[in-house]
């Protein structure tokens, strides 16, 4: 069975955003520089180190964040991404950004 990643919050790190470090016990996977707000947090980019790509961690971080916070906004999505937060309920906005809005 795969090992979920912890997630590791870092506030307001040296370029202004919050980083979310994605990690397993033996090394980190990939990183996630976003905005966090009372109940909303904004994702301007994901990354999974190519060497960790494909198992799923990129998803399970976007998972984790959907059930810690009620409305998650993808800033920007290019072109090529829009599959990927489509498959995990997100909903294209006006202005070019993608969110999911936990129900209720």
């Amino acid at each position: 069975m795969k090992q979920l990643p912890v997630l590791t919050i870092t506030p307001n790190d040296t370029l202004g955003f919050d980083r979310i470090d994605i990690d397993l016990p033996e090394a980190r996977v990939g990183n996630v520089r976003c905005h966090l707000r009372d109940n909303e947090v904004i994702v301007y980019s994901i990354q999974v180190f190519p060497e960790f790509q494909g198992k799923g961690y990129g998803t399970a971080a976007i998972e984790m964040l959907k059930s810690r916070y009620r409305v998650v906004v993808a800033d920007r999505v290019r072109f090529t991404a829009r599959d990927f937060w489509e498959k995990k309920g997100f909903k294209e906005r006006p202005d070019g950004n993608w969110e999911y809005r936990r129900p209720g």
